[in-house]
């Protein structure tokens, strides 16, 4: 009977401990989530009076371009892969101007980059790896390269975190819905992490030219529950750290989008309950929206 009863617990035990995994997920794929996020969005909300001056300036790809390029060309274009590998004069690479502000590709690009050390690590990789591989194979097939180590990160990520399966590219366009979606992953969001052997705000850590060691990208994030940390109610993020700080409620910020956004019925709020059981079941609708988005992110004309 005991031998029986012991087999009981390691059974409960096992199911506890799967549990408890498919509730979080490494801190590292949180960097590479909020990186495609980026790749998929940068949207200027304006005042919340005049929603009409609502402008996006991303294409909704998961084509790197806040990483490797210039947000817009000397005309105001929007910077692509495409126009900038065709044309002399089109979009500038990171690493070939100074721009205050800016950090270089080694340091992973665009200033949202570096908005904490999860993002800073993901896309500082992406940067140092491209870098190598330019100087090697040249821009165009070093741009390839990366772009496929990319995608599979993604890959990685995606199913660790969601427990869903990976989408296969899929046409289509990524809107404002689906940015509603991609914001649910700030409920794995850590308030604080191990950083050089200490429990650490994530909010002190300054981010720029910092990196999380192989242990510490592994050290799992905040379980799905449909909640935020307490500490995103109230964030000091400092993009130029000692020059300039903002206070912002994340929680807030997303549960407001969906009305500035005019999204009608569909709120952040109703996403997040769905969350509430502890996983991204294939049937709710945060996660239908979730695999629209990356397929549609990873479909290059």
């Amino acid at each position: 009977m005991s031998g029986f009863a012991f087999a009981d617990k390691e059974d409960k035990d096992d199911k506890e401990d799967e549990e408890e995994k498919k509730n979080t997920t490494p801190i590292i794929n949180l960097g590479f989530l909020q990186l495609a996020a980026h790749d998929f969005f940068n949207v200027d909300r304006g005042d919340r009076k005049t929603i009409e001056s609502t402008t996006h300036f991303e294409n909704g790809k998961l084509d790197l371009s806040t990483v490797l390029f210039k947000p817009v060309n000397p005309d105001g274009e929007k910077c692509t892969f495409k126009k900038s590998l065709k044309e002399k004069n089109g979009c500038k690479l990171y690493d070939d101007y100074a721009d205050i502000g800016f950090p270089s590709i080694a340091n992973g690009g665009e200033l949202r980059s570096v908005e904490n050390i999860m993002i800073s690590t993901a896309s500082a990789d992406i940067g140092e790896k491209y870098l190598k591989l330019k100087e090697e194979y040249g821009e165009k097939k070093a741009y390839k390269k990366v772009l496929k180590y990319y995608h599979k990160q993604l890959e990685i990520a995606y199913e660790e975190s969601f427990h869903l399966k990976f989408p296969k590219p899929k046409k289509g366009e990524v809107t404002d819905l689906h940015n509603l979606a991609v914001r649910t992953g700030h409920d794995f969001l850590p308030a604080k992490i191990m950083f050089n052997g200490k429990l650490t705000s994530l909010f002190l850590i300054d981010p720029l030219g910092e990196k999380l060691s192989k242990k510490e990208k592994k050290q799992p994030s905040s379980p799905v529950d449909g909640k935020f940390d307490i500490e995103f109610t109230g964030i000091n993020f400092c993009p130029i750290p000692d020059i300039f700080c903002i206070e912002v409620d994340l929680l807030f910020a997303d549960q407001s989008f969906g009305k500035q956004m005019l999204l009608g019925a569909d709120t952040f709020d109703e996403l997040m309950e769905e969350l509430e059981d502890g996983e991204f079941n294939k049937k709710d609708k945060v996660s239908k929206l979730l695999k629209q988005a990356f397929a549609r992110g990873l479909y290059f004309n």
